[in-house]
């Protein structure tokens, strides 16, 4: 019969046995979880970009109907700017149409706004971004879009969309139209999953944050700037076409690590279990030899 020393050392080699194979599960449904989790982001990411992609597009091609169906108004404002009857008008139908709208302005023909239904709209980013789609006009490329971007004004933070305005008997003018970011936020908000966060940054500056799932950066209960820890985490990012905006999925600092940490603790418990019942169930089985010895 084997000694006790024998048994216990041939026990000990089991559970070092059952300890690696463990370990080697264990490292590979870590490395599955994180594969996994890439993949998620990667499809949550494509997925969003794709839904604000599309929102922007319809909303270009919304715009430009609206001018084709409304040109006599708009011919009329352009010949008598000061008809506020008119103005309100164009900003009520605005209204109706585009749930998110803001305001809007045309210009003459040197890209110089002649019209605001709100006074100071026209702020140092809108008149950079007026001036950019102005000389394409001039240049009669008029199949381009303006660069899309958040624009910081006071209280009403937005975005702009611009198009060529041709009237009777006028040179090209142009339309921009301003809206606030709700529907763009909604996206990211229900394009988020548990684990990740999905924030608009510019392309120009990747550590500035544009909109979140919250709104505009001025709604944001953060800092407005990416931190270096941060910039490091995220891995999956995309531009949107025509715009200033990167999408970025900023992963939870703690999310994949406690799950990491779980399956680590895991494997602690089941060979603290399976070595407490081993060694259990050895000396059990030498008590009862000893006692039926003993009779």
């Amino acid at each position: 019969m084997l000694k006790r020393f024998e048994v216990f050392f041939i026990a000990s080699i089991l559970i070092l046995i059952i300890g690696i194979i463990l370990t080697i599960n264990t490292m590979d449904r870590e490395q599955e979880f994180k594969a996994h989790n890439r993949d998620i982001q990667h499809a949550v990411v494509e997925s969003a970009a794709y839904a604000i992609n599309l929102q922007l597009q319809n909303k270009r091609r919304h715009v430009k109907l609206f001018l084709d169906e409304y040109s006599k108004l708009f011919l009329r404002l352009d010949r008598f700017p000061n008809d506020e009857t008119t103005s309100n008008s164009i900003s009520h139908r605005l209204q109706q149409r585009f749930t998110d709208f803001f305001t809007y302005t045309l210009t003459d023909s040197e890209g110089q706004p002649i019209l605001m239904d709100i006074d100071s709209l026209v702020g140092e980013a809108c008149q950079r971004d007026l001036d950019s789609f102005s000389g394409k006009v001039k240049r009669h490329d008029t199949q381009t879009n303006n660069e899309v971007f958040l624009h910081p004004q006071p209280l009403h933070y937005h975005y702009d969309i611009m198009a060529p305005l041709h009237l009777q008997g006028s040179n090209s003018r142009i339309f921009f139209a301003s809206f606030y970011l709700d529907e763009i936020a909604d996206i990211l908000k229900t394009h988020e999953i548990p684990g990740q966060q999905l924030l608009l940054v510019r392309q120009s500056n990747p550590t500035l944050i544009e909109v979140s799932r919250q709104g505009a950066r001025d709604k944001l209960d953060r800092n407005m700037e990416l931190m270096d820890d941060e910039q490091t985490r995220i891995l999956v990012f995309e531009n949107i076409p025509e715009t200033d905006w990167r999408l970025v999925n900023l992963p939870d600092a703690n999310f994949e690590e406690q799950y990491v940490s779980g399956l680590w603790k895991e494997v602690l418990v089941i060979l603290a279990i399976l070595t407490l019942a081993l060694f259990i169930m050895i000396s059990l089985m030498f008590k009862i030899s000893e006692s039926k010895q003993a009779d």
